[in-house]
């Protein structure tokens, strides 16, 4: 019985999720976003007009703690024309490490992909509003979900009731990125008056169904593709 357990467990919680990303209706970007018990990846290529104008191959991967989902390695490869990345940063013990690189990290932090894995596993009750400190390519910031109730999204003719919160990020300090220069998304994703939701399916896999976020005056809508 305990083995037939762990099997269905790691069953449902390793799969993977394709995404279209577009603006104003219009494509720039599909996506793969496959989380494990302890991993989560992502991978991301621009198509259309954004192909043209902003090409993009971007791969980025997360390892974490399983039980608190604090991160342990996070690492990208950025293809971004003219911009091109192959980073690696790892948490060992109370310090950031990146190549010679140290930051001090007296208690343990998530970053935004492992928060973004952890929405799907945990639940409404226990992280509703509850700011939670994560790290971002060296500086740390403040995150939290706000439960805004519960939505039907109609994916292919199937209803399917999600989870809806609101997604708030906060500086925490002042310290500067471990980094000369980011990706789009990287820098996008914590900027100042941005304005993030994200849908979560409320039973089954808890897969993102939706996300959107407005950056830079443009409203980026992330849709599930693959059911």
């Amino acid at each position: 019985m305990i083995k037939l357990l762990i099997i269905i467990l790691t069953t449902v919680s390793i799969f993977g999720q394709n995404f279209n990303v577009s603006v104003y209706g219009f494509s720039v970007a599909k996506a793969t976003w496959n989380v494990k018990n302890n991993r989560v990846d992502l991978q991301y290529k621009t198509n259309g007009l954004a192909e043209i104008i902003w090409p993009a191959i971007n791969i980025y991967s997360t390892k974490f703690d399983s039980i608190n989902y604090n991160f342990l390695n996070f690492t990208k490869t950025i293809d971004q024309r003219p911009l091109k990345q192959s980073i690696s940063i790892d948490m060992k013990n109370d310090s950031l490490v990146y190549k010679k690189n140290y930051r001090i990290r007296s208690k343990p932090t998530k970053n935004l992909f492992s928060l973004l894995a952890m929405i799907q596993k945990g639940s409404t009750h226990d992280l509703d509003t509850k700011w939670l400190r994560f790290d971002h390519e060296g500086v740390l910031f403040d995150g939290r979900f706000i439960s805004a109730g519960l939505d039907t999204i109609n994916i292919n003719g199937e209803n399917i009731v999600c989870n809806h919160y609101r997604f708030d990020i906060k500086k925490y300090n002042e310290e500067n990125s471990l980094l000369d220069e980011t990706d789009r998304l990287m820098a996008y994703s914590v900027k100042k008056n941005t304005f993030r939701q994200i849908w979560v399916e409320r039973d089954g896999n808890r897969r993102i169904i939706k996300a959107n976020i407005t950056a830079n005056g443009f409203p980026f809508e992330i849709d599930i593709q693959n059911d």
